[in-house]
Parts: structure tokens; C-alpha cells; sequence
């Protein structure tokens, strides 16, 4: 942990930068095109041997996530905090599903868009800029509903869970959780949660495994499946860091703002990863169906 602080510390934020969301909405595309993936997935990979490369962990993830959401042809598919909507296309052209993104960022929604029309997707895929709580569609009206690292912003979770998923639909959760329910308040109250809290917007709502199963419990739901990824995440963490590094001329050309942002949120992330504070789980949950 000492040297993940130390090499935060050479890597000072400017000070008005401190707190912008748009450093992970609205920045250029083409800063996280080089960052991440093929398919721009913006959360952990799943690396069934541990030396596979980037590409490869994010594509057994989601022939994972499709297998627990039991994705066929013609499945209405919601993902909620789409980001770049790479993953929600490839559920779109590998699965058959038909595919509803929503995202805070016109400019994440123009970059989907986009991206459908290009690999011919664009008849069954659409993206809303939404709130969360403001969402415009009927309830019940989804198969499946995933949420990739996106919940942690959202705060009401059981309202979410509980309006748009059919009974028999399942949901699908990947997301960084404290390690213990307990240790809430602690944590919260920590500089780098603080810090990354702020390169957020101040959005972050963290919980625990456990509480982020009694909250699809208490909204109907039936938890079926909960896998710890957290090495994964060490792993996925310490790529992403790695294609800063080999990117960071053009980077920084692009934003030195968002370039040193991110640099600072991703070792702080690897740094609690590291200690055991911070975890990461997938869980899948299915809504009873009505007696």
C-alpha cells in the first residue's frame, strides 16, 4: 500500500479538476478507446487462467454475464449506466437481445449510437441520457437488467431492483463492495474513498455484498449466484495502468486533466484492492413470479 501512495503522490490532480464528473462522462472517447478494452468494458475483467491479456478477460466476462442472465434471441436487455455501450452491443450481436442503454452523458450516447450504426446494430439497440429515477420505461418491460460497476453511483437500489425487471427476469450486479457491512462509516470517511468520490462527482454509494443482497431481497428478488472477482479486478486494475503508461503522450495531449484523474483514481483503486478494504462481486438475482 505504501508504494501505491508514494506513486499517487508524483501524480498530483490540479486542484479545479478535483471533483469534475465529466472527467468520467464526458471526456473525449478517445482517451478510454486507449485505456480499455475492444469493447470499452469500463469494469473488471474475468481472467480464468490470470495471465490472459485485457481483451480476452472482458469476453468470458460477458459470456458469463449472458449465461447468468440466461440471454436469448429477441431478450429485451437494459443496461443501466452504459457507458461506451460495448458491452450492451456485444450482448446485442453475439445474444440476439435487444438492447436499451441508459447513461448521464449525450456524449457516451452519441459514441454508442455511433458504434451500433457501424457494426450494423442499430434496429435493435437504443440509448437514453436519463436519471436513473427518471427512466421512461413501463414496468416490467425488461428480461434482463445489468449493471456494470454503475449501481455504486445510485443510491436508491431497491427502487431500481424492483420497478422494470418481468417476474422471472434476472438481474445481474458487478460492482466494487467493502469488505464488511460493519465498516461502512470507516471507510466512507477515508481519504482516498473521499478522492475517488470526488473524481465522481460525488455520487458514490458503496455497500457491502451483504447489503447489496438484502436490498434484491427486499425489493422481491431471489440472489442465486455471487462470485468474488476482486483478483480479477487487481489484475484488470494493473492493465488499465499499464495502457496509461504505454498511452500517455497522447493522453495527455488529448486532456492532461483527465490523463492525470485517471491515473490518481486507478492506483488509489488498485491500493484498496490491494489492503482487502474494497472487494469485487458479481451476484444475479431473479424476480419471483407472481403466485
Amino acid at each position: 500500500m505504501t508504494n501505491i501512495l508514494d506513486r499517487i503522490r508524483q501524480h498530483p490532480v490540479p486542484s479545479e479538476s478535483v471533483g469534475d464528473s465529466g472527467v468520467h462522462y464526458d471526456t473525449p472517447p478517445r482517451i478510454f478507446e486507449l485505456l480499455l478494452d475492444r469493447n470499452m468494458n469500463y469494469s473488471s475483467g474475468v481472467y480464468l487462467n490470470g495471465d490472459e491479456d485485457l481483451d480476452s478477460a472482458q469476453l468470458v466476462k460477458m459470456g458469463k454475464i449472458a449465461s447468468w442472465l440466461d440471454l436469448n434471441p429477441g431478450a429485451r436487455l437494459l443496461d443501466v449506466g452504459c457507458g461506451w455501450f460495448g458491452p450492451a452491443l456485444h450482448m446485442a450481436e453475439h445474444y440476439g437481445a435487444q438492447v436499451t442503454g441508459v447513461t448521464l452523458s449525450p456524449v457516451q450516447r452519441e459514441y454508442g449510437l455511433g458504434w451500433a450504426s457501424r457494426r450494423g446494430l442499430g434496429q435493435q439497440v437504443q440509448i437514453d441520457v436519463s436519471d436513473v429515477l427518471a427512466m421512461p420505461y413501463p414496468g416490467e418491460s425488461f428480461d434482463a437488467i445489468m449493471f456494470l460497476e454503475s449501481i455504486i453511483h445510485m443510491p436508491q437500489k431497491r427502487q431500481i431492483f424492483h420497478t422494470l425487471l418481468r417476474p422471472g427476469g434476472r438481474l445481474f450486479v458487478q460492482e466494487s463492495d467493502y469488505d464488511r457491512d460493519s465498516q461502512n462509516a470507516k471507510y466512507r470517511g477515508d481519504r482516498g474513498n473521499r478522492e475517488v468520490d470526488q473524481a465522481f462527482g460525488y455520487t458514490m454509494d458503496m455497500v457491502s455484498a451483504g447489503r447489496m443482497q438484502m436490498e434484491m431481497e427486499e425489493a422481491g428478488l431471489v440472489p442465486y449466484a455471487l462470485e468474488n472477482i476482486s483478483r480479477d479486478y487487481v489484475r484488470t486494475l494493473s492493465q488499465w495502468l499499464q495502457n496509461l503508461d504505454t498511452h500517455a503522450e497522447e493522453m495527455r495531449a488529448i486532456s492532461e486533466r483527465a490523463y492525470l484523474m485517471l491515473r490518481r483514481y486507478l492506483m488509489i483503486a488498485l491500493g484498496t484492492y490491494r489492503s482487502g478494504n474494497t472487494v469485487c462481486h458479481m451476484i444475479t438475482a431473479e424476480k419471483r413470479s407472481r403466485a
